[in-house]
Formats: structure tokens, C-alpha cells, sequence
């Protein structure tokens, strides 16, 4: 079996199965966003029970004694509370992922390669961490948290001002409240796959830096869901230190192979 026959089978299949475990991980934790809904929601009720007329959130209610303002606070609290435990989450997603694929990476190279006389078992000191925050993508995966939740609590804010003016009722207003919250649970999981992806990128290069490969070829998925950027890029060689930095965008599959003599 030559070079590219062993590694894209393989690296393929690697990262299939780090991402599917991924993903059952984040369904898991996506439950916090729904808890947080849950929060707001609650808030909400309250405010109904207490300021509405006629089934309508009261605009002059809502504005006496820095009840808005006070809704407000509640809003960033709860929404602040859940970016500390996706900040948490992402953290040990990461590197986790890193360190499964630096590790099997490892041992797919001693195994097409087992006299390369180089030990995989124990990652360096530093690399996880180096992985994990460097701003592959102009920010760190904690700024891009921070960038979402702040959407997310103008977001929210702006359900329920738009509702109070518009007279909707607590059951329309839910309906919003819901959706705007599951907009933004649909940003957090491509942000963990994203993150992901280059993690298990970067313990690929790690690896492969560390068992002296010089030159990757790019590698697509091959199907009809390879996007034109991704497939300009198909079957090119590139210098280990000038290959594009992956993921090239979100969602993205490819991986770079070594080119191991």
C-alpha cells in the first residue's frame, strides 16, 4: 500500500470517529443552552404575572422603578453564566480532541513507518495548550464565546422590547425567546466543530513535524459537499511549514497527509 493510500484511509477514518465523538459531547452540553432558555423564560413569566394589562407586557409597567433595567442585569447574568460553562466545555473538548489525535496520529506513523525509531506515547509539554488558544482564525475560541453571548443577550433584549411594543402575548414571546436561543445553540456547535477540526489539525502537523515530514498533500472528502474552495486547493503538495492552516472555513473535512518516504 503506497503513501496515500495508507493515510487517507485512515486519517479519514480518525477523524470521522473524533468528531462523531465530538458531537455526542456537544448534544450533551447543548442542554445548558436550553437550561439558560428555561431562565429566561421563567424571568419572562414573571414579568407577565406582574406588569400586564390584557395579556400585554406593559410598556409604562416595565419602565417604573428600573424594572427594564433590572430585566436587563437578569438577561447578561444568566447569558454570563453560560459562557462560563461553554468557556468549561470547550476547554477539555479540546483537549481532548487534540491529544486522541495527536496520540493515534503517533501510532498510525510508527505503523506505516515502524523503524522511524521516534516515541509518540507522551505529548510535549505545551502543545495542548499552544493548540487550543493560539487565534488560528484572527481570535481565540474564549473571544469568539464572549462575541456570540454578547449577540446573544442584545438578541434576547430585543424579543422581548419588540414584544412589550408590539403587544405580544406570553405565548408568542416564548416562541421568539426560543427561537433567538436556538439560533444561537446552531453558532456554539459549528464553533466547537470548527475549534475541533483545527485541533485535530494542528496535532497532525505536530506529529508529523516531529517525525521529520517535510511536504502534506491537501485532501478533500472526495463527495459532491466539497466546496469550491476546498477543492482548488485538492491534491496540492505543499512545505509541512506552508500548507494552508485548517479548517480553510467552518464545517470544513479536509485534512493534509504526510508525504513519508
Amino acid at each position: 500500500m503506497n503513501n496515500r493510500e495508507y493515510w487517507s484511509i485512515r486519517l479519514e477514518k480518525l477523524t470521522n470517529s473524533l468528531l462523531r465523538g465530538q458531537e455526542r459531547d456537544t448534544t450533551l452540553f447543548l442542554k445548558t443552552y436550553r437550561n439558560s432558555l428555561v431562565e429566561v423564560q421563567t424571568m419572562t413569566n414573571k414579568l407577565y404575572a406582574k406588569y400586564s394589562k390584557d395579556g400585554v407586557l406593559s410598556v409604562s409597567e416595565m419602565y417604573k422603578f428600573d424594572r427594564y433595567k433590572n430585566m436587563e442585569k437578569e438577561i447578561a447574568s444568566i447569558i454570563s453564566d453560560l459562557g462560563k460553562e461553554e468557556k468549561a466545555y470547550m476547554t477539555k473538548e479540546l483537549k481532548k480532541v487534540y491529544s486522541e489525535s495527536y496520540l493515534k496520529t503517533g501510532e498510525l506513523i510508527t505503523g506505516f513507518k515502524p523503524n522511524i525509531g521516534i516515541s509518540f506515547a507522551t505529548i510535549p509539554t505545551g502543545f495542548v495548550e499552544k493548540a487550543i488558544s493560539y487565534p488560528w482564525s484572527g481570535a481565540d475560541f474564549v473571544t469568539r464565546i464572549g462575541i456570540n453571548n454578547e449577540k446573544l443577550v442584545v438578541n434576547l433584549k430585543q424579543v422581548i422590547t419588540k414584544g412589550m411594543v408590539e403587544g405580544k402575548s406570553i405565548s408568542s414571546m416564548t416562541k421568539d425567546l426560543k427561537d433567538t436561543m436556538n439560533l444561537s445553540a446552531t453558532n456554539a456547535r459549528r464553533l466547537i466543530r470548527t475549534e475541533s477540526m483545527h485541533c485535530i489539525s494542528s496535532s497532525h502537523h505536530d506529529t508529523y513535524k516531529k517525525a521529520g515530514v517535510k511536504k502534506v498533500e491537501f485532501l478533500t472528502s472526495g463527495d459532491n459537499r466539497v466546496c469550491a474552495i476546498c477543492d482548488a486547493f485538492s491534491g496540492k503538495i505543499f512545505l509541512i511549514d506552508e500548507a494552508p492552516m485548517l479548517p480553510l472555513h467552518p464545517n470544513e473535512r479536509c485534512v493534509l497527509l504526510p508525504i513519508i518516504d
